[in-house]
């Protein structure tokens, strides 16, 4: 085995480790009555973002564990290889190592875990899952350009996930069609499906994260701060800098 197939293995357990730090609550505060929309009071509870958090180390160990069997021995004569994934035709192999195809979204998932974790830091325990009156309005460091700034960067992981390990010609197709060969395979071969999964599973976060959330959080923030939280605005963006 190679340095940087080591090497490689190591930045896809880093990444999900970091990432699966994206979904832990860093406040211990509790809020037991709910002051949110229903859908979201149950998609942000505490036992959904423990599985969210086990899947995602899980996705991330599985293909650093791929990466390492196809590094190790001949592609069509390793069993290990075809016992962790049976159906090798349809891998991209330029998902398993250091390429275009990973490096970009790894950085995209570092970048949007720092600025998740800076989000984290300045608003301290006031950074709550479920929606609850701050006891001041941040508007310095990240805040002084966005609104939003922790969704913004779990935004940017959340795509960095898919495009590594929800993709296409990625994990999905090693089980996929084992599974079911005639629906499996459509789903690993046919291009239709490459943008009609992420458009709707993205127009799903969107929804619920860029959407109905932000708008109750900012219709509170309104409530608790009144004309200051305007003018904030005045000055702000919600996601990107001078832009959106």
């Amino acid at each position: 085995m190679g340095v940087s197939v080591g090497l490689f293995s190591l930045a896809i357990l880093h990444a999900g480790y970091l990432a699966q730090l994206c979904f832990r609550q860093p406040s211990s505060k509790k809020i037991l009555t709910p002051s949110e929309s229903r859908i979201i009071w149950y998609a942000v509870s505490p036992d959904n973002m423990v599985v969210v958090r086990i899947a995602t180390v899980c996705l991330c160990s599985y293909h650093a564990l791929v990466s390492l069997a196809i590094a190790q021995t001949p592609f069509d004569s390793d069993q290990v290889l075809h016992r962790i994934c049976p159906v090798l035709e349809y891998l991209d192999m330029s998902l398993f190592t250091w390429s275009n195809q990973t490096v970009w979204p790894l950085v995209l998932l570092y970048l949007g875990c720092y600025a998740r974790f800076q989000a984290y830091t300045q608003l301290g325990s006031n950074f709550t899952y479920r929606l609850a009156k701050p006891d001041d309005l941040v508007s310095d460091g990240l805040y002084a350009y966005v609104r939003h700034p922790s969704y913004s960067g779990l935004f940017c992981v959340l795509i960095a996930l898919y495009t590594l390990f929800l993709n296409q010609h990625g994990l999905v197709s090693c089980w996929l069609p084992a599974i079911s060969p005639s629906l499996g395979r459509a789903l690993v071969v046919d291009t239709k499906f490459r943008c009609l999964l992420p458009v709707i599973g993205f127009s799903m976060v969107t929804w619920l994260i860029m959407v109905k959330r932000v708008q109750e959080e900012e219709q509170m923030m309104e409530q608790k701060f009144g004309q200051r939280w305007r003018q904030y605005c005045v000055k702000t963006k919600k996601f990107i800098p001078f832009l959106l």
